[in-house]
C-alpha cells in the first residue's frame, strides 16, 4: 500500500492508547504494580507474565511521562500511517526484552519502563519509511541513524544519556533499547520477505 492510500485508510490508534492507558492505570496502583512489574525472584518462582507486563510498569512519575509520550506520538503515528502487525511487534518487543534480560543481567531484581517497546516502534516505524518516498523517507533515514547511535553509545557506556539530563530517579537499562530496535528489525524483516513472497507467488500464477 503506498503512502496516498495508506493515509486514506487512517484509522483509530487502538493498541497505541490502550497500551499507554494500561501503563497510566497500573502506576496509579501500587498493589497492581507490584503483581506486574519485571521481579526476577517472582519469575523464576513461575510468574511468567513479568516477562511482559514489568514493561507497563513505572518507577516514577518522571519515568511514566517520559516513556507514555514518546510510545504515544510515535504508536500514534505508526496506527494512523496503517503499518500492520503493530500489536504483534509490542508484544514480541516486551516478551523478548524481558528473557533477554533475565538471562543476561543475573544481578537485575527489578526491571519496568515502557522504554524498549517505545525504541521498538522508533525503529519499526522508520524501517517502513525507508520503504517510501520524498521527505519522509529521508527523515526516518535520519532518525534511524541517530537511534543507532544513541543505542550503540549507551551500550558502551552502560548507561542512557538522560542520566547526563539531570534525571536520578530510576536506572535505564540500556540493553533493553538494542533488544526493542532487534525486535523491530526481526519483524519488519520477516513481513516484508513474507510480503515479496506472496508477490512472487502471484506472478507465477499469472
Amino acid at each position: 500500500m503506498d503512502a496516498a492510500a495508506r493515509l486514506t485508510a487512517t484509522r483509530f490508534p487502538v493498541w497505541t492508547l490502550a497500551i499507554c492507558t494500561s501503563a497510566v492505570l497500573v502506576f496509579g496502583s501500587a498493589a497492581i504494580q507490584a503483581m506486574l512489574i519485571y521481579d526476577r525472584n517472582a519469575i523464576a518462582d513461575g510468574e511468567l507474565w513479568r516477562f511482559i507486563t514489568g514493561n507497563i510498569t513505572h518507577f516514577s512519575t518522571t519515568h511514566l511521562d517520559y516513556d507514555v509520550v514518546a510510545f504515544l506520538i510515535v504508536g500514534t503515528i505508526i496506527e494512523v500511517r496503517g503499518y500492520r502487525y503493530f500489536s504483534m511487534l509490542c508484544l514480541s518487543a516486551a516478551t523478548l526484552i524481558g528473557i533477554v534480560l533475565y538471562f543476561a543481567e543475573p544481578t537485575m531484581r527489578y526491571y519496568a519502563g515502557l522504554s524498549g517497546v517505545a525504541t521498538a516502534a522508533v525503529a519499526y516505524l522508520c524501517l517502513h519509511g525507508l520503504t517510501e518516498k520524498g521527505t519522509w523517507r529521508w527523515l526516518c533515514v535520519a532518525v534511524l541513524v541517530g537511534l543507532s547511535a544513541k543505542i550503540a553509545i549507551e551500550l558502551a557506556f552502560g548507561k542512557s544519556w538522560l542520566l547526563e539530563t539531570g534525571m536520578q530517579e530510576f536506572v535505564p537499562v540500556p540493553l533493553s533499547h538494542f533488544v526493542g530496535a532487534s525486535a523491530a528489525l526481526l519483524l519488519f524483516a520477516l513481513v516484508r520477505l513474507s510480503e515479496s513472497g506472496r508477490s512472487t507467488r502471484h506472478a507465477s500464477v499469472l
